[in-house]
């Protein structure tokens, strides 16, 4: 993984600057565009120091966006491109401490119910018009509440907004919102133009095709299937930025495919589709850096069905724990570049309690557990259960083939129903049709937002994401609900802990594995990827050399 790099805050210090972000009362603020620096290259790459500007990136993703509105198209593949185009009022460095953007400085209340931005001078959206509060009030109270089930989340208590002053925006809790510069980065949060989006569906509006921004590229033109290409803007609010004349985005859905066209140079940048193997056999090609950031703290966890006899006996969840041999799937699905899994949330989160034990194999015990519990054999087999598993995602479907050859030896047969995706999320979690599931759960970069859809007694629901297994527990949801209404970073943290231990106590899923998902680009451009994950990617500061 890349280190930090290093970077000059004025006269505020780091440790200034994060504590001012964890209490209240404080202002921040930062002038001017992030310094340039180098991040996550290989020992012996070669290290440009002075940004030039030109130079087209090619970008290869597994599909095309749907449309490139972030608010309608929640996916990766409309984020990638939308987060050139639009801007949000932060942004994250490398450890997700937020950076101010089109907010350049922000005060909270010491209670954290109230939020003052103040916004950039002399933004412009790329037809020309000026931006303003009301673009981000537009998108705060109109668009977002109605198409985007984050700010349902994040917004629940907003009382109020106060945009009276074009270059100042007020935000106001009935709660403290203690976790809301953690999504005022997020792709969801990106700002719309008001005077293209107001007073039309923004599901259907002629823009989500051809859309005007603030950010560092422009819309110029797109052939579905083929490529997306954006242009640099002259005229982009932050003095010298962006470098490169043009990003183009092609659509390349076989992973082989595209780390050929990145080795080949036909590409320079492969967003999430390098697999592990392939991570290996590119460590050796100093023209190359693999990486895969991430501060969405995934674990691939094998969910039981809580509604199915026996999967509802506490005993028979620890004992297809005990079953499960975590270290054989680092090493052969992942080539040991990652971890086990030693609770729900991922060991990146800043959250992650490191106290939680390593989980091992113990097929004795988990033997005794079952014929304890009457669960006794007929042949070579106790019972028979169905393991649902998206067959396009091949770390998932080897790992379901790892807990097959597992729970055999502890006499559970495994039937694996591998199929596309639409298939077996729905199966999953609107019919709630299977047994076991081996799927990931994202819970950063901040998961008092994230666990009441996929753990929380809410989450039983039917939706896309939520908590399937049909766990429910008073515990969990009130340490959650506390969580959601602390400021103070070291009590929430505190919080999370309680509720990492409750759930490993309870098993409603069973943790596996840290999965990866590795991007890699050509050394050639510097500062491709300063985001802490590629959920957040940007390209105003990447430049390339020749």
């Amino acid at each position: 993984m890349p280190g930090e790099c290093d970077r000059s805050w004025g006269r505020m210090t780091r440790r200034q600057f994060l504590r001012g972000v964890g209490y209240g009362g404080v202002a921040l603020s930062l002038a001017g565009p992030l310094a340039a620096c180098e991040h996550g290259r290989t020992s012996g790459s070669p290290v440009a120091t002075s940004p030039k500007k030109g130079g087209t990136l090619v970008v290869a993703m597994d599909a095309d966006a749907p449309n490139l509105n972030p608010m309608t198209s929640q996916v990766l593949e409309t984020f990638y491109p939308s987060n050139q185009i639009f801007d949000t009022l932060v942004k994250y460095d490398a450890k997700f401490n937020p950076i101010p953007w089109l907010a350049r400085s922000w005060t909270i209340s010491g209670d954290g119910k109230m939020f003052s931005f103040v916004l950039a001078n002399g933004v412009q959206w790329h037809d020309g018009q000026p931006f303003s509060s009301a673009d981000v009030a537009y998108t705060f109270q109109e668009a977002g509440p109605k198409y985007s089930n984050t700010y349902t989340l994040v917004m629940e208590h907003l009382e109020s907004l106060d945009a009276s002053d074009p270059g100042r925006v007020v935000l106001r809790f009935s709660e403290p919102a203690g976790a809301l510069l953690a999504y005022l980065g997020d792709p969801n949060f990106n700002i719309l133009p008001k005077h293209i989006y107001s007073g039309t569906d923004p599901r259907t509006n002629p823009a989500n095709s051809h859309p005007v921004g603030t950010g560092p590229f422009m819309f110029k033109d797109w052939v579905r299937g083929d490529h997306l290409t954006l242009s640099r803007n002259a005229n982009y609010w932050q003095k010298n930025l962006p470098y490169l004349d043009q990003i183009v985005f092609r659509p390349i859905p076989n992973p082989a495919a595209s780390v050929s066209a990145l080795q080949q140079g036909d590409v320079g940048f492969v967003l999430t589709q390098i697999q592990p193997v392939d991570a290996q056999r590119l460590k050796s090609n100093h023209q190359i850096v693999t990486l895969s950031p991430s501060v969405l703290a995934r674990t691939l966890d094998l969910w039981p069905n809580l509604r199915h006899m026996p999967l509802n006996q506490l005993k028979v969840r620890q004992a297809i724990s005990l079953a499960i041999d975590r270290p054989r799937m680092v090493r052969d699905i992942a080539f040991n570049q990652t971890v086990t899994a030693r609770g729900p949330l991922g060991s990146k989160s800043p959250y992650f309690d490191t106290s939680l034990p390593e989980l091992k194999r113990d097929v004795s015990k988990a033997n005794q557990m079952l014929d304890e519990v009457g669960l006794h054999r007929h042949g070579n087999f106790r019972l028979s259960l169905n393991l649902r598993v998206v067959s396009s995602l091949d770390q998932f479907v080897k790992t379901a083939e790892i807990v097959k050859e597992n729970l055999a030896d502890v006499g559970i047969d495994i039937n694996i129903i591998a199929a596309e995706t639409t298939t077996t999320l729905d199966a999953i979690f609107k019919r709630w049709d299977f047994d076991l599931a081996v799927y990931s759960i994202p819970l950063g970069p901040e998961p008092s937002l994230q666990l009441p859809a996929w753990l929380g007694t809410v989450g039983i629901n039917h939706a896309y994401f939520s908590n399937a297994e049909g766990y429910s527990s008073s515990t969990v949801d009130q340490l959650i609900a506390e969580a959601q209404h602390t400021v103070d970073h070291s009590t929430r943290a505190a919080l999370y802990k309680r509720i990492q231990v409750q759930i490993m106590k309870d098993l409603p899923l069973i943790p596996l594995w840290e999965p990866i998902f590795i991007s890699g680009y050509r050394t050639e451009f510097h500062d491709p990827f300063l985001a802490p994950d590629d959920r957040y990617i940007n390209w105003a500061m990447t430049w390339e050399s020749t």
